[in-house]
């Protein structure tokens, strides 16, 4: 272990793998970069079936009114209709430093894909957090976000911004803070930012050549709520399997009477 030159200390902390020098960071800065999760073949079937469910949902819901309501662009659940997004959100490398974070019960919270198009202000451009309305802070995270980067993340194409430190203060820091403290990060295709979904962040601007794609997974203690309701979005399909009817709600799902309640602790 290095050990930094100091006085007046008693501790320093100590890392003993990856994953420790991700949950420091996490703490400290409130976020932190994973590189190499994906591989080139992975991304370049990513984009073709993220691009193929917002198509779809253009279909379903009208390109119009998507635009009305700030959704163009915005892809929601995809792991809705199509599997190979469960499989994004259940990456063992993601869920390893998330439960490290948040304890062995967690859910997801919401899936989100990011379709940022050249030369496009994107909805996700303003500074906001991942769980909105919110203006505490909390000793110990309650969520987590998982940020894939599907195309490179460069000054260009409009790379995430985060305000480090921002999860530990209440309120959007000043505009003085955010010009001298915002940070771009800078990532290649296939990186995964974590960050403390209590972090200030924002998309930047596309003036690039090509589209920046991204799919957003947060993952919550189960007190929280979904943004969607899993169980019924997905039909109760995957009820039979222990891990995913967890991770998707299905056994946090606030019940609808006493009995319900009793009979869902009765049979743990």
């Amino acid at each position: 272990m290095n050990v930094e030159k100091s006085y007046g200390v008693n501790n320093q902390t100590e890392l003993n793998n990856l994953v420790d020098s991700h949950l420091e960071e996490l703490q400290i800065n409130g976020f932190s970069l994973l590189e190499n999760v994906l591989d080139f073949q992975e991304l370049s079937e990513c984009r073709i079936r993220l691009d193929a469910v917002y198509e779809k949902q253009k279909e379903e819901f009208g390109e119009e009114k998507l635009k009305m309501i700030n959704e163009q662009n915005l892809v929601r659940c995809p792991l809705v209709y199509d599997e190979y997004f469960l499989n994004l959100a259940i990456n063992k490398k993601i869920l390893e430093v998330v439960e490290k974070v948040i304890g062995n019960y967690f859910i997801l919270h919401l899936q989100n894909g990011i379709i940022n198009t050249e030369n496009e202000e994107h909805h996700q451009s303003s500074w906001h957090r991942d769980l909105p309305y919110q203006n505490f802070v909390i000793s110990k995270p309650l969520a987590i976000g998982a940020l894939y980067c599907i195309d490179d993340f460069t000054n260009e194409s409009g790379g995430t911004f985060v305000l480090p430190h921002s999860h530990r203060v209440e309120s959007i820091p000043s505009s003085q803070y955010v010009e001298k403290y915002s940070k771009q990060i800078i990532a290649k295709a296939g990186s995964v930012i974590l960050f403390d979904s209590m972090l200030f962040h924002r998309a930047g601007f596309n003036s690039s050549s090509f589209t920046r794609r991204a799919i957003n997974n947060v993952y919550v203690v189960p007190i929280l709520k979904q943004q969607i309701n899993l169980y019924t979005a997905l039909n109760g399909k995957y009820s039979e399997d222990e891990f995913l009817s967890k991770f998707l709600g299905y056994q946090s799902n606030t019940p609808s009477s006493d009995k319900e309640w009793r009979n869902n602790k009765f049979n743990r």
